[in-house]
């Protein structure tokens, strides 16, 4: 009995020491995929920044294009994704255009692929080797709005200036100013705007009582719109040697052609255009008196006033209408026509200087008013009408007196857009 006993007893110390290495390896078990597990997080942790990383360097990267430096997109893309979690060692790639995907091969987009090699940690007794994490982001551009009123100046304060009591009117687009300035757009005074939004290169300056009424928010410091009649240009014209201004007061049809020395309108005058261009070569357009000027046959056509000079850059004229003005014109369309959307076109070798509609003036217009070496000053008392397309380009724009613009229909009449742009992923 004793030695059964006895027996009993050895083989329990020996269970005892057989559960306590059991328990040994299942620790050790338990151990490493705790370990695993905290290493799979890690890559997933890891995921999420280079993710990150991959979205800010597809949207820096779109930005660039959207500039034109199609040299900067891949630098932009790496500079953005080191401030975004990239490390030594990490891989960055920018394509454009994306080389796969659902935006594959369109040209305003950017792809970027971030890649990292994480070293094997508590994987490593599986045999495993470094884990490969990448990501991958697609940006494209996309349509902000389109603008009414654009200042081309790079750098000039107040380059889209309003100041004093207008009443400006643009609710379907927006104003634009190149300028780099803090002020690159200046509203002062007791002035109201009512605009989809401003776009400027530079800041923007509101002051006094200004009343500013945006549907969407201003972009600021961003890049220049490009100006979208650049390659537009004055055909060859004959010589003019002996300028001599043409003077209009009375009642009259004006045949469209060549004004070497400009045009004079004033009196109680009644001045009829006919649909086509009209240089005025080396002289303004001056308008002063009770004045009607329109185009009774433009049916389907228009007109273009283009300011120009045969000869010397400095004698270029420009607009100057004052008085009590009714103006009903439209800008020419369609395919063939040398200013297609254009109304009034200067010559974008003219001297600074500063073209004004001023008076008590009535426009009825549709067009682009174009002066992209000068400024255009709308003053006095002037009431805007207009079916939908009224586009300002110049070097620089004052607002004094009160305007409604729009761009509704400035595609049917070949205007050029100007198109403002913000990148937003894709992918």
């Amino acid at each position: 009995m004793r030695r059964l006993r006895s027996i009993l007893t050895h083989l329990r110390r020996n269970e005892d020491g057989a559960l306590i290495v059991a328990i040994a390896l299942m620790l050790t078990v338990l151990m490493g995929l705790l370990g695993v597990g905290v290493e799979v997080g890690s890559w997933y942790m890891a995921r999420r920044s280079l993710q990150t990383a991959a979205d800010a360097a597809a949207i820096a990267g779109a930005l660039e294009n959207a500039r034109g430096n199609a040299a900067a997109i891949a630098l932009a893309g790496a500079k953005e994704a080191a401030r975004n979690g990239t490390e030594n060692g990490d891989t960055v790639q920018v394509f454009t255009p994306p080389t796969g995907g659902a935006f594959a091969g369109r040209a305003d987009a950017v792809e970027a692929i971030v890649t990292r090699r994480q070293p094997a940690l508590f994987s490593a007794v599986l045999n495993a080797g470094p884990a490969t994490i990448s990501a991958r982001a697609v940006a494209l551009l996309s349509d902000n709005g389109r603008a009414c009123v654009l200042a081309l100046d790079g750098s000039k304060a107040s380059a889209v200036l309003a100041r004093g009591n207008p009443d400006v009117q643009m609710a379907g687009c927006m104003i634009a100013s190149n300028s780099n300035a803090a002020s690159a757009i200046d509203l002062s005074g007791n002035v109201s705007v009512n605009a989809l939004s401003l776009w400027t290169a530079g800041g923007i300056a509101v002051s006094g009582n200004a009343s500013l009424r945006l549907a969407q928010p201003a972009t600021t410091h961003s890049w220049p719109l490009p100006d979208p009649y650049t390659n537009i240009n004055v055909p060859p014209l004959p010589t003019c040697s002996s300028p001599k201004v043409t003077k209009v007061n009375k009642t009259q049809l004006l045949p469209k052609g060549i004004y070497c020395g400009g045009i004079d309108v004033s009196g109680n005058t009644h001045l009829k255009l006919e649909p086509g261009e009209y240089y005025l070569d080396q002289g303004d357009l001056t308008v002063h008196g009770n004045v009607t000027i329109d185009c009774p046959t433009c049916v389907n056509d228009g007109v273009t006033i283009v300011f120009t000079s045969t000869r010397s850059s400095s004698l270029i004229g420009g607009l100057r209408l004052s008085g009590n003005l009714d103006l009903t014109l439209q800008a020419r369309g369609g395919a063939g026509v040398p200013f297609p959307g254009i109304l009034v076109y200067q010559d974008r070798r003219a001297p600074a200087g500063t073209n004004l509609v001023n008076g008590n003036t009535t426009m009825k217009v549709t067009g682009a008013l174009y002066f992209p070496a000068q400024e255009l000053q709308w003053a006095g008392n002037n009431s805007t009408a207009t079916a939908g397309c009224v586009q300002i380009v110049a070097r620089t724009v004052t607002f004094i007196g009160n305007a409604a613009l729009g761009n509704d229909t400035c595609a049917a009449i070949g205007a050029a857009p100007i198109v403002t742009t913000l990148a937003r992923l894709g992918e």
